[in-house]
């Protein structure tokens, strides 16, 4: 599914380049639950928001899905990213304004689903994850467990062959983290492909494989 060949990462700084990430060589097959795990400043995240091409690599080759996307223009990641990868981000980035429901449904916008598929779909999700009472509220209502299943209903709701979750447990207690790892590792045996960053050596083990980063380099 996932194939990178010599990814580089680099931001330029008075002519000189500092690296964040150095010669990735990463395969992941589809249905694979990998952990990306490293100190602060190894590159985790640069990584996986390359993987969920909301960044791009400086050098290098990133095919998914059997596409050449570093040879893609920007409309062109857009539509596979809407289409394909839902994100789970440690800060949840929920929209304050929208209410639990809207904001799960939002995905289906984007991919220009119809009203009553949309109906159906967030339904079925809020069903799913217990959370059909909490609908109408909005995010500063909930508790972080509860905001945090809002963002992996949210992007799961656009049926995505790969979640990529970026510290998804950490600004939980350890009661919600479990919780939401058991989550993902429900989602992964029914076949979506995960990939998790996190500094958390127990949830780590969720995953099938560890990937660790130093440096930028891959150990």
């Amino acid at each position: 599914m996932v194939q990178l060949k010599d990814i580089e990462k680099w931001v330029m700084s008075g002519g000189i380049r500092t690296f964040i990430l150095r010669q990735i060589n990463l395969e992941i097959e589809e249905g694979e639950f990998v952990t990306i795990m490293g100190p602060s400043g190894a590159g985790k995240s640069t990584l996986l928001y390359i993987l969920g091409l909301l960044d791009t690599p400086s050098s290098g080759e990133y095919h998914f899905m059997e596409t050449a996307t570093h040879n893609l223009k920007e409309k062109q990641l857009t539509e596979i990213h809407r289409h394909h990868i839902g994100f789970v981000f440690q800060q949840y980035h929920l929209i304050d304004e929208m209410t639990v429901y809207e904001n799960i449904e939002m995905p289906l916008l984007y991919q220009k689903i119809k009203s009553d598929e949309r109906k159906g779909r967030v339904a079925e999700v809020l069903d799913r994850f217990n959370i059909v009472a909490k609908k109408d509220l909005f995010p500063s209502q909930l508790s972080g467990g509860q905001q945090q299943l809002v963002a992996i209903a949210r992007a799961i709701i656009g049926e995505p062959k790969l979640i990529l979750a970026d510290e998804p447990t950490g600004n939980l207690n350890s009661e919600q983290g479990r919780e939401i790892m058991e989550l993902l590792k429900k989602l992964n045996r029914q076949g979506t492909t995960i990939v998790q960053v996190t500094h958390n050596e127990d949830q780590a083990k969720y995953g099938q494989r560890i990937v660790r980063l130093k440096d930028g380099w891959m150990e």
